[in-house]
């Protein structure tokens, strides 16, 4: 029986052979595809299942067990769910317009999981839609939009099996009658998590020896020394010092020393830290773009905008994305079950990604030479804005101007302000300027 706080050995030589299992097992299932991609293109006749079960039992299992690729996906989906997304219309001068009634439609748990499962078929590299015609009575929304079991799917013949590993029996995704209700996206390749699991992989294995370096050298050595040269006596010693590091107390004779030896490890666990760094940082520029979007640190000045710049242009590429498979696919099957009207496309809003200390910045310049609705104020900054102050009679936004103002000005500076802004007291007519005087 294994003593209370003792290390486990036996687990710890489980995890490196699972973990060198799993890594030889994602080699074979790579090399596996590869062979299916080659055989079935020279293939005449016959059928080769494009069965990828065992490829998405690896991927699943990294996404379970890395708290780091769970953090950067939960980062990636921040950024395409909520309300940025809308269904408008194209005007006469080429601008799109929202219908805010049809974009209601799109909004909610349902449309999310739509959302997430087309940003998955770009992970996993296919994600098959189920989208249920029903309507929810109480929210006038889908009933249901479920995202089907990958390991059932053979993505490259549009077929889903019955069990897992037998082609028959099948449903054929081509027919009509699953067509319509049944959205099969794909990206042609094994999806990132191809590149993410063999580091995950090795990042599992790094941090098992870690474990194992730190039990090793961790731990301070007690050192006892006795001018006895009996055996008898050192034995003695030598239970007590084990005993103290239970209880922290001991007693020793005049002549006895106890003195603890704390292990220096230099730059030793650099060489495993440095490995789950670099692991990590490798998924997270993979599918971020930048590793301090996912909590990395900057290594120089300016380096935060650069990581920006960088983040919102790979966040763009996955709008693009997910724009062009809601138009293609999903905005079609909606108009075909009289869900929505034709003539409407998904758009992400152009909104500006900034920090709060930019976006009050821009909100004082713009509001400073144009009028910004309350609304508008509100739902940005979430502050009821109630009735303006500082407004003269007669010089609201958009009307002819009286006196001297300016046509800037919409009585919300102080007169102060207005002075120092216009060079003359609100109310009084500027004098003209000669110009052949100057």
């Amino acid at each position: 029986m294994q003593e209370e706080g003792a290390f486990n050995h036996q687990l710890l030589e489980s995890i490196f052979h699972t973990s060198k299992k799993t890594i030889q097992e994602y080699v074979r299932e790579i090399e596996r595809h590869n062979r299916y991609r080659s055989v079935r293109s020279n293939m005449l006749s016959g059928i080769v299942l494009d069965d990828r079960a065992r490829l998405i039992d690896l991927y699943d299992a990294c996404l379970q067990q890395d708290a780091h690729i769970r953090a950067v996906i939960e980062t990636l989906e921040s950024q395409i769910l909520g309300d940025r997304y809308m269904l408008a219309r194209l005007n006469d001068k080429g601008k799109y317009v929202k219908d805010v009634k049809e974009s209601q439609k799109i909004q909610g748990s349902q449309f999310d999981k739509v959302i997430r499962g087309i940003i998955e078929a770009k992970l996993y590299g296919y994600t098959l839609l189920e989208i249920m015609p029903e309507i929810d009575p109480d929210t006038g929304k889908l009933r249901e939009v479920n995202s089907i079991e990958r390991r059932n799917v053979l993505p490259d013949q549009g077929i889903v099996v019955r069990r897992q590993g037998l082609w028959l029996p099948h449903w054929n995704l081509n027919t009509a009658a699953y067509r319509k209700h049944y959205i099969l996206i794909k990206t042609g390749d094994l999806g990132l998590f191809s590149a993410t699991t063999p580091l995950i992989l090795a990042k599992k294995f790094t941090v098992a020896n870690y474990v194992n370096f730190s039990h090793s050298y961790a731990i301070p050595i007690i050192h006892g020394k006795t001018v006895s040269e009996n055996n008898a006596d050192r034995r003695r010693l030598a239970g007590e010092i084990a005993s103290a590091a239970q209880n922290r107390v001991i007693v020793t004779g005049l002549e006895d020393e106890v003195d603890i030896k704390a292990f220096t490890m230099s730059n030793s666990e650099k060489i495993y830290t440095g490995l789950i760094d670099f692991a990590n940082k490798e998924v997270s520029n993979l599918i971020l773009g930048s590793e301090s979007m996912a909590g990395g640190m900057q290594s120089y000045v300016g380096s935060t905008k650069a990581h920006q710049d960088i983040f919102r242009d790979r966040i763009e590429v996955y709008r693009r994305y997910i724009e062009n498979v809601m138009n293609e696919q999903v905005v079609p099957r909606l108009v075909a079950m009289g869900y929505i009207p034709a003539g409407l496309e998904f758009k992400y809003s152009n909104r500006i990604d900034m920090n709060n200390e930019d976006r009050i910045k821009l909100y004082q310049l713009i509001t400073d030479k144009y009028e910004v609705s309350a609304d508008e104020i509100e739902k940005e900054f979430g502050i009821v804005v109630g009735k303006q102050l500082n407004v003269i009679p007669g010089m609201g936004g958009g009307g002819s101007i009286a006196g001297g103002g300016t046509s800037s000005d919409r009585g919300i500076m102080s007169d102060e302000e207005y002075y120092k802004r216009y060079g003359h007291a609100r109310g009084v007519k500027r004098p003209e300027t000669n110009s052949s005087e100057a």
